[in-house]
Formats: structure tokens, sequence, C-alpha cells
């Protein structure tokens, strides 16, 4: 027989059973599963990554949003208190319980008051009127509960707040609401009067002993703090038929974790001012103060006429809670951990507690610090 033909040898191969070995089974499999692996490992960073762009992007809105409300109110702080010349006198004189009594809360003129909270978050309250008039000073006669002023009010309503202030010489202080408006827009009855200077406000017709009546507008108190939840909360603001302020807390930023502040105060006296005893100060932040001790409750009336400014941090947390620590005390000295200061541009940032949220090394922080003048406080040092 002869060699089989090309033909004969296709079909053959054909016939032949061809199939894996257990081996290559083993091999396929085992590169199939790295790269399973491979796939779920890119997808979990992406994952993770993903959350901690997320996580800090919440944290910047949150930071961002709590520091504009803040700044917000603190830029009108004392805005409707008339402003200080020579011949009129200045409400910064006037006594520091000089205040109104709305709808049970006790407000008095500081422009801007922080409540140390110790371990705990700040409390910031901001204090500033409504009145078109921005407070412009008139002279008032007569009766306290019912004055005749030399000139007509300008844009005051029903349940506005007034204040009566004398001169350099007897700062004596009054604030009311108005209660009743004559037709021509004339006062006809105020209420709530604190402490009437006088019987008469003025005594003597060449300005000896007169008293300058201002129209306040809504004296508000805006009050900021940090809720239990985490929430940065303002309280007052909301119009009502009730004088102000409202009672009722709101939030507007959410994962706000600390909220901190401080006086900006001035250290150097004006070479200026004609007596030390009345010694004004000079328009700049000398120095940085929590409200404890002299800045604290018991504050002089010098003192708080000090504060220039006030600087507000705001720490806002992103929320994904992380497998290990990823934050530390300002001064920790773990290497790779992110540390949570405030007050970074000191020469020594501070440290912020926060000991009371559970497993808060494993969070990731973000702080926002801003200082926001006292524009409408600076006007009157020359009175003080």
């Amino acid at each position: 027989m002869g060699k089989p033909s090309n033909a004969k040898k296709w079909i053959a191969y054909r016939r032949t059973q061809f199939g894996l070995s257990l081996v290559e089974l083993l091999i396929g499999m085992l590169i199939g599963l790295v790269a399973t692996l491979a796939i779920s490992n890119i997808f979990s960073s992406f994952e993770a990554r993903k959350r901690v762009i997320s996580g800090g992007a919440d944290a910047q809105s949150s930071g961002v949003l709590a520091l504009y409300y803040i700044q917000r109110d603190a830029q009108n702080a004392g805005y409707s208190l008339p402003l200080y010349n020579s011949s009129d006198p200045s409400p910064l004189l006037c006594p520091l319980n000089t205040s109104i009594n709305q709808n049970g809360a006790v407000i008095n003129l500081s422009p801007a008051v922080i409540e140390d909270g110790g371990a705990g978050s700040d409390i910031v309250r901001i204090r500033y009127g409504t009145s078109p008039s921005g407070g412009a000073s008139v002279r008032a006669t007569g009766l306290m509960n019912a004055p005749t002023l030399d000139s007509r009010l300008i844009g005051c309503q029903v349940n506005d707040i007034v204040l009566f202030h004398q001169t350099p010489a007897s700062p004596k202080c009054s604030m009311a609401r108005i209660e009743k408006l004559n037709a021509d827009r004339t006062i006809k009855n105020l209420t709530e009067l604190s402490t009437a200077p006088t019987a008469n406000p003025v005594t003597d017709l060449n300005g000896a002993d007169w008293v300058r009546f201002s129209c306040l507008g809504a004296w508000n108190q805006y009050e900021y703090r940090v809720s239990a939840a985490q929430e940065l909360t303002r309280t007052g603001g909301t119009i009502t038929s009730n004088p102000f302020p409202d009672s009722t807390a709101v939030p507007i930023a959410s994962d706000i974790v600390a909220l901190q502040a401080q006086y900006g105060i001035a250290n150097t006296l004006d070479p200026t001012s004609a007596s030390a005893t009345a010694a004004a100060y000079l328009n700049r932040v000398d120095q940085w103060v929590d409200a404890t001790g002299g800045f604290g409750t018991g504050m002089s009336l010098v003192d708080r006429n000090r504060i220039r400014a006030i600087r507000i941090a705001v720490v806002a947390r992103d929320g994904v809670l992380q497998k290990q620590a990823v934050s530390q005390a300002c001064n920790g000295g773990t290497v790779g951990v992110g540390k949570v200061c405030i007050w970074t541009a000191d020469t020594t940032p501070a440290s912020v507690d926060l000991s009371s949220i559970a497993d808060w090394q494993r969070y990731r922080y973000r702080v926002y610090e801003t200082v926001i003048p006292l524009r409408n406080v600076i006007w009157n040092r020359d009175a003080l």
C-alpha cells in the first residue's frame, strides 16, 4: 500500500478529540482569579477615594456655609447705634446693663458677645438694628414715656426699639419699645423703659444735661451655637407678630463639630487722648483673647469698648468613618495622620477638643477661619 494522501490525513486529524488538561484548566482559573482580584482592588480603591472626595466636598460646603452666615451677621454688628460726634453722647458710654426685655430675652447694647464653652464649643451672639435712618439721633424733651422730639421719626415703626442717651458727663441710658404712634408719626407711648435718666429728659435748655433719642429699629440678636446633633444653629431674626428675638433654633449647616471664637482687642492708647480716665485706644487689633477672665461674663465697659474685631473658627467633619485613625490633636506627633488645628496664623496654633465625639480620630476634618472687623463699632473710639 502506498502512503495516505493529504486528504486522508486531514480526515484523520478531524476525527481526533481535543480538550484541556487539568494543568491547563488550573492555570486558566488562576489567571482569571488574579484578574478578578485586581479589578476588585482597583474598584475598591476608586470607591474609597470617591468617598473621601465626596466627604471632603460636603465638609467644605458645610464649613463655608457656616462662615457665610456668621460673617454676614457679624459685619452688621452694632448697626443702628447712633454715631458719635463732638456734640452728641456716645452709646458706648451707656452702662453695660442698659438693656431691653424682648420675649423673655434680655438684650443689651453690646454688638458682639462670645460665651466661652470651656472644653466644648463657644457661643457667638451678634446684635444690630434695622433702622433706615442708621440710628441718627434727635433731641428729646418732655416725659420719657411720651417724649417730644425736635425731628420726625423716619422709618420707625410700632414695636421698634429706641434708645435714650445723655451727655458724656452724665452717661445714663435707657431702652424702650414703641407701643403706639400718633397719626403724624409722633410717639404716643413707649413701654418697657429700663431705667429713666430723669423724669424730664431736658433740664437745661443750653444743653448741659440734654438727652438724645435714637430709633434702633428691631434690635436683633442672632445666636450661633453647635447643637448635640453636630449642626450649627442660628437663633433669632424670624419676623413674627412678637418683638424680636424669635426663640427657635434653626439648623443652617450640618456636620459642624466645633465653633471657636476670640475677641480682637486694642492695647495701645491713642496718644491724642485728652484724658487718661476716658482714654481711647487705637483702631487696631493688638491681641486675640478668649472670652474668659477680664473678657468673660464680668467684662468692664472699658474692656468691652476695646474690642475691635472677632475671629471665628469652624470645624467641619466629612462624616466618613475610616478603618484607622486619620486625625489627631494639633500637638500630636503621629506621622502621616492629619492634625486638627485652629488659629493657624498664630505662632503656635491651638488644638480643638473633639473627645466628646465617638472615634473622633477616625474622621477627617476641615477647619475654616475668618476675621471680622466690627466696623459699626470702631466709629466711636474718641468717646471711650
